[in-house]
């Protein structure tokens, strides 16, 4: 769980790259398919490895985000992210940590925390400058066996334009078999309008390799709607 690098400029971009640059600034990794994080961890010693591309038309971000736990109920992440064309932020990077102990829970709900900083550096430039840092709770509550409730709520600071925003997600996900999930979510901050996401995973083999598919639309720009495709491979060990 990394938090995406928030653009410095994103009023000057071209409106394809704004569109794409609202599906991600600010919003923490949270672990394909859905932007809206989890209440899980991997255990001590156990990665993951997840890859995936979005596209507005023809401006595209490249992401690649490792995950680790450290000791049970404690998990370090990582993203790289790449923009094309150049204009937009070219290369971003963030780490952060995610805590969701095994005893924090209450009432069916499971509870967690997660902070990250995230940092970008311009197409021109050899320096990497901090832009967004941030923290939020996590809770995940199922509802049968095959409907899940996943919650976030906490804040950012963009330390670009020296903004800070509250923020939140809320996603819907169904299991209707062992190798599907569909999922509905929304999020946004207390600064910018909602973003709505929709997508589904396919496990080529289960709970171990998942190929996913999503779209989204945000309401920060004019038309704009983004598509992605992603691989997520599971239960590394190190």
């Amino acid at each position: 769980m990394t938090l995406t690098a928030v653009p410095r400029r994103s009023r000057l971009l071209p409106p394809l790259l704004a569109c794409l640059a609202a599906m991600t600034a600010g919003h923490a990794h949270a672990g394909r398919p859905l932007l809206t994080d989890d209440a899980s961890v991997n255990s001590q010693g156990q990665c993951q490895l997840e890859a995936w591309v979005d596209s507005a038309s023809d401006a595209r971000s490249h992401h690649l985000a490792p995950a680790c736990g450290l000791i049970d109920g404690l998990e370090l992440g990582f993203e790289l992210i790449r923009v094309s064309p150049s204009e937009a932020q070219p290369q971003a990077r963030g780490v952060g940590l995610k805590w969701a102990p095994d005893w924090a829970t209450w009432q069916g709900w499971r509870f967690g925390l997660k902070a990250g900083t995230g940092s970008e550096k311009a197409a021109d430039g050899h320096q990497w400058h901090q832009a967004v840092t941030g923290f939020s709770a996590i809770a995940s509550l199922p509802l049968d066996e095959q409907w899940t409730l996943h919650l976030n709520l906490g804040r950012e600071r963009n330390k670009l334009n020296q903004v800070s925003a509250n923020n939140y997600g809320a996603a819907l996900a169904w299991t209707p078999h062992e190798r599907w999930l569909v999922f509905a979510e929304i999020l946004g901050h207390s600064n910018t309008p909602a973003t709505q996401a929709v997508g589904l995973r396919w496990w080529l083999l289960p709970d171990q390799l998942g190929l996913d598919v999503t779209t989204s639309r945000s309401n920060a720009t004019p038309n704009c709607r983004a598509w992605g495709v992603g691989l997520g491979w599971y239960g590394l060990t190190f």
